[in-house]
């Protein structure tokens, strides 16, 4: 496994991101660098993946046309049930994220569109539909391209290991880049995988369609992180 940081002119694709890498991966770069000893009612972007070692897929129950809302973190006696806490943003039936742990009554989830940033935050734990992950899944089920923003994993399967290569990158003033790579083969452990070399320590777990990514803050430039939750990437469509 390696890594490096690299100062170049951003790509294209890397200029449509410029604006919106920035705030997602620095919030959780600052996140990382907290540590532990978060307050319980935490429930925010930079902690997520470090947020648990127990990730669930989990759809929204319900009858057509209901909301479950989004509920924030603070003020300090967030989450509860009253307008002070209730974000504007909901979800409806069927709608698929992601639970790291909860707490009273409520979820910590994330919900991962197939384009746009994702949402953290509280829901009620009523209603969902948590489903138990697969605690060995099988190596092909890791297999394929995954990628969170400008991020991508490329996961191969092969004679009982995985191997794993991958870039991440932050975006700063002008045309500074910040990279890190990692790349590496290991034998997974249940759903979950750990490559480590040098300073560099890189987690994936396997949670049904998703990848969740964390890492230690150590593999690569300034502000850049792995952490995150990576969708398999989707083929284009031929013209």
């Amino acid at each position: 496994m390696t890594t490096k940081l690299i100062t170049t002119k951003a790509r294209a694709a890397a200029r449509r991101l410029a604006i919106l890498l920035p705030l997602v991966l620095s919030a959780a770069a600052h996140a990382a660098a907290q540590g532990e000893g978060n307050p319980p009612n935490w429930c925010r972007n930079g902690v997520f993946p470090d947020d648990s070692d127990n990730f669930r897929v989990a759809r929204v129950a319900g009858a057509r046309g209901e909301r479950a809302y989004f509920h924030k973190d603070a003020p300090d006696d967030c989450p509860q049930p009253r307008a002070k806490c209730r974000d504007k943003v909901y979800l409806v039936p069927g709608d698929e994220v992601i639970v790291s742990r909860t707490y009273g009554g409520w979820a910590c989830s994330w919900y991962q569109p197939r384009s746009g940033p994702g949402k953290v935050g509280w829901l009620a734990a009523d209603r969902l539909d948590i489903r138990e992950t697969d605690a060995r899944p099988p190596l092909a089920l890791w297999a394929g391209e995954w990628e969170f923003y400008e991020n991508f994993l490329k996961v191969r399967a092969e004679a009982g290991t995985l191997g794993v290569e991958g870039q991440a990158y932050w975006h700063g003033l002008g045309d500074n880049v910040h990279v890190g790579e990692i790349a590496g083969r290991v034998a997974p452990e249940g759903n979950a995988l750990t490559l480590e070399e040098d300073t560099c320590r890189v987690t994936l777990r396997l949670v049904g369609p998703y990848l969740v990514v964390n890492d230690n803050g150590q593999c690569g430039g300034v502000n850049v992180t792995f952490d995150g939750v990576y969708r398999r990437k989707t083929p284009r469509r031929r013209r």
